[in-house]
Order: structure tokens, then C-alpha cells, then sequence
């Protein structure tokens, strides 16, 4: 064991010529290394924008269908145009009328009787 480690320690062993060197030898390996490593980095980060630039962004023909799934307002207007009167405040009134008619009735499902309410019999 202790022949192993002096001859790991001593200055001539042949398989590390450079222990000596901690960080780099001169100021020229340092900046090509730095080269390198940035090089790389960078064409990773490319690569990296050209595949969501490519396969995540959807496409216009996905973003209109979205737009007609989500607003109302929009679905109208394409399906009829610029030609319809269309009034806002009375759609908006629905809606919170249709609303208002499924939140009652979440309520009314989810009431608990009066046994359950107060833990026992009235």
C-alpha cells in the first residue's frame, strides 16, 4: 500500500506529465478551452430554439380553432360575419344566467340534509 502512493507522489511517474498544472498552462489553452466549451453551449442553445421554433408554437389554423373554442364572441363573428347586430350585454346576461342556473344546482346536489347538518335527528 505504501508503495503504491510513493509512487503515485514521486515526480517522474509517466502517466501524469501534467499534475503539476492546476488550472491551465498558459493563457492561449485557456481561451481556446474557454472557445470550445462557450462554441458548444451556443450551438446547444440553437439547436434547442430551432426545435421549439419548429414543434412548439402552434400553428395559425390551431390558434383560430382555439380562438372559436374559447370565445363565444369570436365564433359568432365568424360564422356570421360583420353582418349581424349583435348584442353584447344580452349574451353576457345569458351566460350568467346559465351560470347561475348550474352553480344552484351543484348547490342543491351537494346540500346535505338537516339529520347530516346537525348529527342527529330533528
Amino acid at each position: 500500500m505504501f508503495s503504491i502512493t510513493r509512487r503515485l507522489l514521486s515526480k517522474n511517474w509517466k502517466f501524469l506529465p501534467n499534475r503539476e498544472r492546476i488550472v491551465f498552462k498558459n493563457k492561449k489553452e485557456a481561451f481556446f478551452d474557454f472557445v470550445k466549451v462557450s462554441g458548444a453551449n451556443i450551438l446547444w442553445q440553437i439547436g434547442l430554439a430551432v426545435l421549439v421554433l419548429e414543434f412548439a408554437f402552434p400553428t395559425p389554423d390551431i390558434v383560430y380553432d382555439l380562438k372559436r373554442l374559447i370565445s363565444p364572441d369570436f365564433d359568432l363573428f365568424c360564422k356570421s360575419g360583420n353582418l349581424v347586430d349583435f348584442e353584447m350585454d344580452f349574451e353576457n346576461k345569458l351566460r350568467s344566467i346559465r351560470r347561475e342556473e348550474i352553480r344552484s344546482l351543484e348547490q342543491y346536489t351537494n346540500a346535505k340534509s338537516p339529520e347530516a347538518k346537525f348529527g342527529g335527528i330533528i
